[in-house]
């Protein structure tokens, strides 16, 4: 973990408050707008919620890595198809909002200065509220050099192996079960939160979707046997939405996602990570604000309705527009940290 110790003391750092708002993106993989473009089917959500919600209610844009898809298309390409997002960008940038970090898909950034004249990429960016750290990073870093930056697998993908499903550059199950636990545990030693994208898998307090599920389904159950009559049949067609949803995803679901990362007895809420926005219903980011951290998921309800019922979910309509956020999770920023330092 000696990388991740560099890392984290290298990081530029920023201060904040609980006046302050901060969202944060990862894993966009914004492309030339064609059918091998992973971006393209939630470009107008994204562009919707940067204009309508997060640039109007002044947050700070955190972009953490792999924003652009450079092992597919060149950043000509890309910038060229997506100006309309990159003046977005640029409205952040005017009001020393924009936090740009790079990712191994992006990673090209970094060595052209010429390429980052409007957006100067960051390797990391370390918040420090009161007297506590919120380590802010891609993921990569926790694998060999070769596997970080493999300028071999830019080369060869670019002159001969343009397709999605490129074998060279999809990350395997076993290599973002190894990201997320070198992540946890160097976080649950230095008593930090650490916030990754990489995996596209999003966690919370160190919980997966999965883990999350069943913790959910046994606080149904619970408050099913405590209650009455009319309680019970309140809350059974609930538990049942989630319990299908739970066997929905241990049939389809691969051991990677099904699994705790971590085999702690006692577990360390330490690990965030704020998803993608390539998934088909939507997309997940972390959000900062008033003290407390949040996980949030916007989507199209011509395309997904899997939470507009959910137990336990706030939703909200985003004006007359057909999109909505839901907020998953949320929790208090002083609490983590203290549970942090005590376990």
């Amino acid at each position: 973990m000696k990388n991740l110790d560099k890392l984290l003391n290298n990081s530029t750092e920023l201060e904040i408050s609980d006046e302050d708002r901060l969202v944060i993106f990862s894993d966009l993989h914004i492309g030339n707008g064609g059918s091998n473009d992973n971006f393209a089917r939630n470009r107008e959500l994204f562009k919707s919620i940067i204009t309508n919600y997060y640039l109007t209610k002044d947050f700070s844009l955190i972009l953490n890595g792999d924003i652009e898809d450079l092992y597919k298309f060149s950043i000509e390409k890309v910038r060229d198809n997506n100006k309309d997002i990159y003046e977005l960008f640029k409205e952040f940038k005017k009001k020393g909002k924009l936090y740009k970090i790079y990712g191994n898909h992006d990673f090209e950034l970094s060595l052209h200065r010429d390429l980052n004249e409007d957006f100067p990429v960051l390797e990391s960016l370390l918040i420090k509220y009161n007297d506590n750290k919120i380590f802010i990073y891609h993921g990569h870093q926790t694998a060999s050099k070769l596997e970080q930056y493999s300028k071999i697998i830019l080369f060869f993908n670019k002159l001969f192996l343009k397709t999605v499903n490129n074998p060279l550059i999809k990350m395997d199950n076993k290599k973002k079960y190894k990201t997320e636990v070198t992540a946890y545990k160097f976080s649950k030693e230095k008593k930090i939160i650490s916030i990754l994208g990489h995996t596209h898998r999003p966690l919370f307090e160190s919980l997966s979707k999965h883990e999350s599920l069943k913790i959910t389904l046994e606080h149904l159950i619970k408050s099913y046997v405590k209650g009455d009559e009319e309680k019970k049949q309140k809350i059974y067609p609930i538990l049942s939405k989630y319990k299908e949803e739970y066997e929905k995803l241990n049939k389809n679901g691969n051991g990677y996602l099904k699994s705790s990362v971590y085999s702690d007895n006692l577990l360390v809420p330490c690990l965030f990570n704020s998803g993608s926005a390539t998934g088909s219903g939507g997309i997940t980011c972390i959000e900062i604000k008033k003290g407390k951290i949040y996980l949030a998921y916007w989507f199209d309800i011509n395309r997904t309705q899997r939470y507009l019922n959910s137990y336990n979910v706030k939703i909200k309509k985003m004006g007359d527009t057909n999109y909505f956020k839901a907020i998953l999770k949320k929790d208090s920023l002083e609490y983590l940290f203290t549970r942090i330092k005590l376990l």
